[in-house]
């Protein structure tokens, strides 16, 4: 938190510095950020390992809820949304908001935009397909794209991402009795998460009501 303090201020008053110092305010930046995303995926990995992952559930309209993505994230012409209004799901709006931002993110880094989101409901759940226009996956990757840590190119292994968020989307995905299923549809590849409109109960009020 104290790094991350001191970098915003940095990065506020980069432009005034020596243009010979600014890259390298620049970097520190960068990379103060990157280890920040990183500690935090890390927390979240433990959480769920631990079981003190909990939702924190609100009904809410799927399609508002991936516009509100987007838009935070300044994706909006790079992605296409074809998502009907009046869907409603009772989700926890900030773990389904890592969800869509991993699967989209994904999609642009590695696919390349265009990326269509398209929302269908289909009896008591809600699927959510994230396509994109690029190479696919490769087969040997396909079954480990959810594995912790995995990096398909393994020549990068200081690249941008941690090989985290993929595995924490689906388990962010699974807390809510969902699953992502990866696959390479006709152009480039697709991803697809399924969601209960209302998720499952705890574990424990499960056993509790087993026993009465």
């Amino acid at each position: 938190t104290a790094m991350t303090a001191v970098t915003d201020i940095l990065e506020d008053e980069a432009e005034s510095l020596d243009p010979m110092i600014e890259p390298a305010v620049r970097l520190v930046v960068s990379e103060t950020r990157r280890l920040s995303d990183l500690v935090e995926n890390l927390m979240e990995v433990t959480r769920f390992d631990a079981g003190t992952a909990k939702l924190v559930a609100d009904e809410v309209d799927i399609a508002d809820l991936i516009m509100s993505c987007i838009d935070g994230r300044a994706w909006y012409d790079a992605v296409e949304l074809d998502a009907p209004r009046g869907i409603l799901a009772v989700v926890d709006p900030r773990r389904l908001d890592v969800v869509f931002a991993n699967l989209i993110g994904n999609a642009l880094k590695h696919g390349g935009s265009p990326v269509r989101v398209r929302v269908r409901e289909e009896g008591d759940t809600v699927v959510v397909a994230v396509s994109d226009s690029g190479p696919g996956i490769p087969e040997d990757v396909l079954p480990h794209v959810f594995d912790r840590f995995y990096k398909a190119d393994k020549g990068r292994a200081r690249s941008e991402g941690s090989g985290l968020g993929l595995s924490i989307a689906m388990a962010n995905a699974q807390i809510h009795g969902g699953s992502i299923t990866a696959a390479n549809g006709e152009v480039g590849a697709v991803f697809t998460l399924t969601l209960p409109l209302t998720p499952p109960p705890p574990a424990d009020d499960t056993a509790e009501e087993s026993a009465r």
